[in-house]
């Protein structure tokens, strides 16, 4: 992945946050517990809106452009932050349904490691960690931004669904490589952490991609791909917006990600978890690997240990009236 060719780029099309069906989407967001109600209440209607804080009119001028780049990324790490990067800014890497692209050239992307899921635990508890994460890398965005913008430059957050796709510029800013599962790989969080992005024109020095050797790691290995419910990570990449890389099917997906809490059954089983900081968790989870053998035992292994029982969401679909008949 190191090498991959982005030359052909374009811009991408951003698809409804979520899934496509409106029903099963609605029953999702209903089940969600009150934490992640809360933390998505936040984000959506406090850190949003504040993403873009005004400059100070007094810009400082930046003579050490690395001493500052430096200082940036430790006030980061102060705030908690457990990787970062920097990457230039390209525009063929926003959705290409954001009209107010801003003039930046550097983004600054940061991710933080999310309690480590043992399939047994796939339900509400790992639905607050998600929104909890994503809660605390907004907030820590918002706060970079407010420090860029006390330097008199311009700073936006980026948050997950936000005006570019993260795991793009978390390969460009060098955390990690993209996966057969279509997330992020980095050698020390391994796939199981969020990703959120500061973007702005105050000079920076970037890091650029690097290679991990994770793409052909995954050329190899069908892990995500045997456990996977839906079948949706297929053994081939295919090129999409005019780059040849891994893919997940969103159609095959959804109804999983939707039933399953968010799933991320993808990102729990995937071998690389053992060569960082998860490594013990992961050992421990191999033991249900080995009981569940792929898909339909891991599913029953869920079923058997948790209350999550798939007729009782798909009933509940049934019930749901959007105004809408389901439809997009």
């Amino acid at each position: 992945m190191g090498s991959v060719d982005i030359r052909r780029a374009e811009r991408p099309v951003r698809v409804r946050v979520g899934g496509v069906d409106a029903k099963r989407m609605a029953e999702f967001r209903r089940r969600f517990p009150p934490a992640a109600k809360r933390h998505l209440y936040i984000r959506d209607h406090i850190l949003f809106p504040g993403r873009n804080p005004a400059p100070n009119p007094v810009k400082a001028e930046i003579k050490n452009v690395a001493a500052t780049t430096k200082l940036i990324v430790t006030l980061a790490r102060e705030m908690g932050v457990e990787a970062i990067g920097v990457a230039g800014f390209d525009p063929r890497f926003t959705f290409a349904q954001v009209e107010d692209v801003p003039d930046h050239k550097f983004v600054i992307v940061f991710g933080i490691a999310m309690k480590y899921d043992y399939m047994a635990d796939i339900g509400p508890r790992s639905q607050d960690e998600v929104h909890r994460v994503y809660y605390q890398l907004d907030d820590i965005g918002v706060r970079i931004a407010q420090h860029i913008a006390a330097f008199g430059y311009s700073a936006r957050m980026h948050p997950n669904g936000g005006d570019f796709p993260l795991p793009a510029y978390g390969w460009l800013a060098g955390l990690g490589e993209l996966g057969k599962h279509g997330s992020l790989i980095s050698p020390v969080l391994g796939s199981s952490f969020r990703l959120c992005a500061v973007s702005t024109d105050m000079p920076m020095i970037a890091d650029g991609p690097r290679d991990y050797g994770i793409d052909e790691v995954c050329a190899t290995c069908g892990m995500c791909e045997r456990f996977c419910p839906g079948g949706a990570i297929k053994p081939e990449k295919k090129t999409v917006n005019g780059i040849v890389r891994w893919i997940v099917e969103r159609e095959e997906c959804e109804p999983h990600f939707h039933r399953l809490y968010g799933c991320k059954i993808c990102l729990m089983v995937c071998p690389l978890n053992a060569r960082g900081l998860f490594r013990a968790q992961y050992k421990e989870l191999s033991r249900d690997l080995v009981k569940a053998k792929n898909a339909e035992g891991m599913l029953a292994l869920i079923e058997q240990r948790t209350d999550l029982h798939y007729g009782e969401f798909n009933a509940a679909v049934s019930s749901v009236d959007d105004g809408r008949d389901g439809k997009p």
